[in-house]
């Protein structure tokens, strides 16, 4: 059986998921009946039962497929104080429903969970499916799961004298996939692009989304960014420019920009993406 908030797969009677913790029965959302995951009507007042909104379809990758996605990594602060201060059962259910209401957030933005770590989250958008603006609701997903998480640390401060924050990363590029199955996680993902989304996610402080170069790029029409000074990153020879996400505008443009060149195209951001990547090299040496 497949836990609806993480979509670890679990062995045949299990209780609580293997990966997040997260109870695998589920209760009627209008009696409060227990019941299974696999049931789709009430057996105690009859209800149909509607399931959480699903992570995007699987679609067939071949082997070895170069891709351009987006990677998004989110990691929770305050957890080890969570862990000292509550009990296991209290931090389990916790962290289960914030892990499920991620899982929603980037499944409505046409995103998936590629892995929870321990308090850090990975997903990517344009895997399965490519969408023209991938980092911009990828932004949009780090928008709304920093929200669920500043609505939830008032009440989590007065436990463990601390509030809980959330500081993400987020890097446009090129990918190697594998076969993607979303019931067990993508298997084979990899690339520079996932390592320096992990760089940044390492460079934001509490409650800030620090995005690479390209997915400011493509994104630089929907929000406003602060740049900030180039910052030296392992496995980079040069500095990279890094900016960190400050608020949507008012009026969102989808107009394109490549170094001097202003123009309305329409469908072609990941040629432009490859384009931008490739005369940044080329001034770079």
């Amino acid at each position: 059986m497949n836990c609806r908030k993480c979509h670890t797969e679990n062995p045949e009677g299990s209780k609580f998921c293997l990966e997040c913790g997260e109870s695998l029965d589920h209760k009627c959302p209008h009696c409060n009946n227990e019941l299974p995951l696999s049931a789709k009507f009430c057996n105690s007042c009859g209800q149909r039962i509607d399931k959480p909104a699903e992570l995007t379809k699987p679609i067939p990758v071949t082997d070895d497929e170069r891709k351009y996605v987006t990677v998004l990594f989110c990691d929770l602060s305050g957890y080890t104080s969570m862990s000292e201060k509550l009990d296991p059962e209290e931090v389990k259910e916790i962290m289960g429903r914030i892990f499920g209401e991620i899982s929603q957030v980037v499944a409505k933005y046409g995103g998936f969970i590629e892995k929870f770590v321990g308090d850090a989250v990975m997903a990517l958008f344009g895997a399965t499916k490519a969408h023209e603006d991938d980092p911009v609701r990828a932004i949009k997903a780090a928008r709304e799961i920093h929200e669920i998480i500043k609505g939830i640390s008032p009440t989590l401060e007065k436990k463990i004298g601390r509030p809980i924050t959330m500081h993400t990363g987020i890097n446009t590029g090129l990918v190697i996939t594998g076969e993607v199955k979303l019931e067990k996680g993508t298997h084979g993902v990899l690339g520079d692009t996932i390592n320096v989304a992990a760089r940044l996610l390492g460079l934001a402080k509490a409650d800030e989304l620090i995005v690479g170069p390209l997915t400011y790029q493509q994104a630089e029409g929907y929000f406003h960014f602060e740049k900030l000074e180039p910052t030296k990153v392992k496995g980079k020879e040069k500095p990279l420019q890094i900016y960190r996400v400050v608020s949507p505008r008012e009026k969102p443009t989808k107009t394109h920009r490549l170094s001097g060149l202003r123009a309305d195209l329409i469908g072609r951001k990941v040629e432009m993406s490859q384009l931008q990547e490739t005369l940044n090299n080329l001034t770079q040496g």
